[in-house]
């Protein structure tokens, strides 16, 4: 997860903590899988919009 922070955002942090603090209480299985896809999603998020930065900064120095 620390490879992870580096790519996320202060406020994705604290979204991820919170959902992950909610699945600790979910009640059901289904209420944990949406949680796990909401914090996969974010993950998702920050990978794409690190990859697409890179890509500008690749650009910008071509």
């Amino acid at each position: 997860m620390n490879d992870m922070n580096s790519l996320l955002t202060e406020e994705e942090q604290k979204l991820i903590l919170k959902l992950e603090s909610e699945m600790l209480f979910a009640l059901t299985v289904s209420h944990m899988t949406f949680y796990k896809n909401e914090i996969q999603a974010i993950i998702s998020q920050a990978k794409r919009r690190h990859s697409f930065l890179e890509k500008l900064e690749k650009e910008a120095l071509v």
